[in-house]
């Protein structure tokens, strides 16, 4: 028996491009590119989530979705929220309504609302709760990452889910911290450009990159 029990479950994959995802209830999930959804239950109401997606989730509180990304368990009665789960990370950004956020690290769950986001650190096993402006939520949809105090490998792994880039941090760096803006419709620009705004330098080769201190 899987995660979910006995419920069959339906699973999407994207490679290059995002995919819409729509919900029994019409509710609707973008899912990100390089990303993987898992969906089970009579009611579709348990999900996982490998990768990013944008959720749009019709309000009823008589039901509530769970899904799981990473570490982190999220419960949603009914909003829009973005969800980036990654290697090293997970970030939940809320644009309307609340949601509840926990994981076993974390003392208690915690209730995002609109305008409020949080950064799970899976290997410090700590949770950041901070602003996230409404506009910026989502943004990668639109070919736009932004970024506010990001550990680099974070940063990194987002460059390689949106633009398709691989590149390589060291230890030394990767707790380094990025704030500001990233193109993504071209990945080698995007990667000069982080290069350019962090101080840093290129080695390696295309499909072979990693930052090195100057």
């Amino acid at each position: 028996m899987g995660p979910f029990g006995a419920d069959p479950a339906q699973v999407y994959a994207t490679d290059a491009a995002s995919r819409q995802v729509t919900l029994a209830d019409g509710s609707t999930v973008l899912l990100a590119p390089r990303s993987r959804l898992t969906v089970a239950g009579r009611g579709q109401e348990h999900i996982a989530l490998s990768g990013g997606a944008l959720f749009d989730i019709r309000h009823d509180p008589g039901r509530t979705l769970e899904i799981t990304a990473g570490d982190l368990a999220i419960s949603d009665i009914g909003t829009r929220f973005d969800v980036q789960a990654g290697d090293d990370a997970v970030r939940v950004a809320v644009v309307e309504g609340k949601v509840d956020v926990r994981a076993e690290a974390m003392d208690g769950p915690l209730q995002l609302s609109a305008g409020s986001g949080l950064a799970y650190d899976r290997g410090a096993r700590t949770a950041v709760v901070g602003p996230v402006r409404s506009g910026d939520v989502g943004s990668w949809k639109d070919g736009r990452l932004t970024y506010d105090n990001a550990p680099l490998a974070l940063v990194a792994g987002d460059l390689h889910r949106y633009a398709g880039v691989m590149v390589d941090v060291p230890p030394a760096l990767r707790e380094r911290r990025f704030s500001g803006t990233l193109i993504v419709d071209n990945g080698d620009a995007a990667l000069r450009d982080l290069v350019q705004l962090m101080g840093l330098r290129l080695g390696g080769h295309a499909g072979a990159w990693r930052l090195e201190q100057p």
